[in-house]
């Protein structure tokens, strides 16, 4: 902690509690449109041709953490991707390789990214708080450990549009296809959060080998993408097959419509909904069990919640949510981008890309 003070030079009072901020200017995230009514194939050409160098330097390093028999399987299974990875996205991910010259292998792996590397970082910390007016306010850290810089480098906004209007809107890394973040306007929020149990590669092949796949990020997107209600969408994301355990964070458009989904492979074990009559008026997750307490080298949680305390649900909104995310460690070397967002005004989407001081 000593160290991360160290960088800090801005201080500033939220309520009774004095917290530390990080001066260093956000970013904003570059933002682009997807064209839904294009062939799938052609809808990422535009943004990966730009990203290719990016992208590149990204999957060689992806390349070098991730076994070499889990990616000679994925070599074999990019083969024939339409076999194992549903309509769009096999063919979006063909697009992307042809477009930035990437191999479709690689590709693969870029959109395996939480599979692949979930077992070994703790990333993100989510946030999901109810105004006194009702509004439900969203945001994240996406925080990883390896190759952050490179991440940062493709981290974009996409506005899914539709006959010119957008239907979904989310953050991710340019080679992906799927969504760590998204938006449904008028609708729902969702974020990813790590969760770190069982046997990562087993799970990766089991799962694309059988052709069901259960990538999380694709499951957000068909989330998103769908016209679900508040209640439709938290079960989809509640009790659709995964490859890998999760969180899944959840924010609405009416009071009460905020909930943590706390995910195995097969199912939700925990749902963990907003009660803000009861008290309950946010919710902080990060990589743990909100039941457990988070270990002492990586608690990110009672900081958060400190400082949301100390905001109050009188003043929350955006800014004020981006301030409690700006905090160390909440923010910390790790923090690849921060989301705001509501679904209830859904203008408000917005992503910095957080240069560390």
């Amino acid at each position: 902690m000593a160290i991360l003070c160290a960088h800090v030079r801005v201080l500033f009072l939220l309520g009774a509690l004095q917290q530390v901020v990080f001066s260093a200017t956000p970013v904003p995230a570059k933002r682009y449109i997807v064209n839904l009514d294009l062939l799938p194939q052609d809808r990422f050409h535009d943004i990966a041709v730009y990203y290719a160098d990016d992208l590149k330097a990204f999957v060689k390093e992806l390349r070098q953490i991730v076994p070499q028999e889990v990616i000679d399987v994925v070599d074999v299974i990019a083969a024939t991707v339409d076999k194992h990875i549903r309509a769009p996205y096999a063919a979006e991910m063909v697009g992307v390789s042809l477009a930035a010259g990437v191999a479709l292998g690689d590709i693969l792996l870029a959109n395996l990214l939480y599979e692949l590397t979930a077992h070994n970082t703790k990333a993100c910390t989510s946030i999901v708080a109810e105004a006194l007016n009702g509004t439900i306010y969203h945001g994240r850290n996406l925080d990883y450990g390896t190759f952050t810089d490179l991440l940062k480098n493709v981290t974009a906004i996409v506005d899914y549009q539709q006959g010119g209007e957008t239907v979904y809107t989310g953050t991710n890394f340019v080679g992906m296809v799927g969504l760590l973040t998204g938006q449904k306007p008028y609708g729902y929020t969702i974020t990813l959060d790590e969760r770190d149990q069982g046997d990562w590669w087993m799970n990766l092949i089991d799962g694309l080998a059988d052709g069901t796949d259960g990538v999380a990020s694709f499951l957000i997107r068909d989330t998103v993408a769908g016209d679900y209600t508040f209640e439709a969408a938290v079960g989809k994301l509640a009790y659709s097959p995964l490859i890998a355990p999760c969180y899944f964070i959840v924010g609405g458009t009416t009071s009460g419509q905020g909930v943590v989904i706390t995910r195995d492979r097969v199912s939700a074990v925990d749902l963990w909904y907003l009660n803000a009559l009861g008290g309950q008026w946010f919710l902080v997750e990060t990589n743990y069990d909100h039941w457990t307490t988070p270990p002492p080298d990586d608690d990110r949680r009672d900081p958060a919640i400190k400082a949301m305390n100390a905001t109050g649900r009188a003043n929350i909104n955006a800014p004020a949510l981006f301030s409690v995310l700006s905090i160390p460690p909440v923010m910390n070397p790790a923090t690849t981008y921060t989301v705001t967002m509501s679904a209830e005004i859904p203008e408000l989407y917005n992503t910095w890309v957080r240069p560390y001081p």
